[in-house]
């Protein structure tokens, strides 16, 4: 019975929605810094994700089919929330020695840090409402 009422107040203030921004943040900030980590690999291909569309397909309830993962060896399947998020690498232009542009690489991390920021000082407001509610000050 705690659990369906934790699950309820939980769902309810949308502490899901930002579990996945953080969680989807974090991943871009991983990529991008591996970005910068590798400005002067020959042949290396920069890598990204398109975060709003897979912000949207974290948080979206569908009515698709996913497949169920009985073991944890199976692959998700359909619009399923254990499915990874895509990741796109860039294509090398003729002549350059990878895809790495590094100011638009420290452009995103900047921008990526600050919403991250938000988000989780957002998530920490949540929890201080509902410890408020709960102890009643």
């Amino acid at each position: 019975m705690d659990n369906k009422i934790a699950n309820f107040l939980f769902t309810k203030v949308g502490i899901p929605k930002f579990e996945n921004f953080l969680n989807l943040s974090s991943l871009q900030h991983k990529l991008t810094s591996g970005n910068i980590a590798n400005t002067s690999t020959p042949g290396y291909r920069s890598q990204s994700i398109d975060f709003n569309s897979e912000l949207t397909k974290a948080n979206e309830n569908t009515r698709r089919i996913a497949g169920s993962i009985t073991n944890a060896s199976h692959i998700p399947l359909g619009h399923h929330i254990n499915k990874p998020p895509e990741i796109n690498q860039a294509s090398i232009i003729e002549g350059d020695m990878n895809s790495v542009d590094i100011d638009n690489e420290i452009a995103e991390m900047a921008q990526n840090e600050l919403e991250f920021s938000i988000a989780a000082r957002l998530l920490q407001k949540k929890f201080q409402g509902l410890r408020k509610a709960i102890t009643s000050k």
